[in-house]
């Protein structure tokens, strides 16, 4: 496993626990990080192919809420 496939599936881990316990601040804290290390075009894959699929309605919603600054 290649360094870059470990930080993108710890990524992918740390975002959806921090989403399921309900840490907006643990979000973007993890996008900021994730963008710094990989990039916008693999965080913008990750959220959008695989994190939004792993999550139930109710926890793609409040995502979506935290990314406009509303709290649901």
């Amino acid at each position: 496993m290649t360094l870059e496939t470990l930080t993108t599936v710890t990524l992918l881990t740390e975002l959806l626990l921090a989403l399921r316990a309900n840490d907006p601040n643990g979000i973007r804290t993890l996008l900021d990080m994730g963008l710094d290390e990989l990039g916008l075009n693999v965080v913008d894959v990750l959220t959008r192919d695989f994190l939004v699929q792993l999550l139930s309605e109710e926890e793609a919603d409040r995502m979506m809420g935290w990314n406009w600054g509303v709290s649901l």
